[in-house]
């Protein structure tokens, strides 16, 4: 059972933010890297959960999926001044295609209510990593600030 849901890897990188993430399966992985890179952002508790956004994505490429994934949560902080603290998501494999629903709960960007902290530019594959091991799955990912 994983009890951790991600790390901040302090001294992986220096002008960055690396997290190495955790999940007992792929959808736990992916969700806890999305808690991970809103945590970056923002302080999550400090975001209310009421505004909901789903999206569908789909990839031949596990890797490329999770930081797709990862950079479309930065997009709705962009576009649509959205933090995403809470995401649901499922990852099925069907013929070599891995296709990704996400469900989220957040908030619009409020400069007096939430923490904010770093503001990311984009997930990177710069010292990328994704694994199974055992029946758990570990990610490790470079966001740029």
């Amino acid at each position: 059972m994983v009890k951790e849901k991600f790390k901040v890897l302090e001294k992986l990188v220096t002008a960055d933010v690396a997290y190495e993430t955790y999940g007992k399966d792929l959808n736990e992985l992916f969700s806890n890297s999305a808690l991970a890179l809103c945590s970056a952002m923002v302080e999550p508790k400090t975001v209310a959960v009421k505004v909901p956004i789903k999206w569908k994505m789909q990839n031949k490429d596990l890797n490329t999926l999770l930081v797709d994934f990862l950079n479309e949560l930065v997009y709705y902080k962009d576009a649509e001044s959205l933090f995403l603290p809470k995401v649901k998501v499922k990852v099925v494999e069907k013929d070599g295609l891995y296709r990704l629903a996400a469900e989220a709960l957040g908030d619009k960007i409020d400069f007096h209510k939430h923490k904010l902290l770093a503001d990311v530019k984009a997930a990177t594959f710069h010292m990328f990593a994704m694994q199974k091991k055992g029946k758990a799955w570990i990610a490790r990912f470079v966001l740029d600030i």
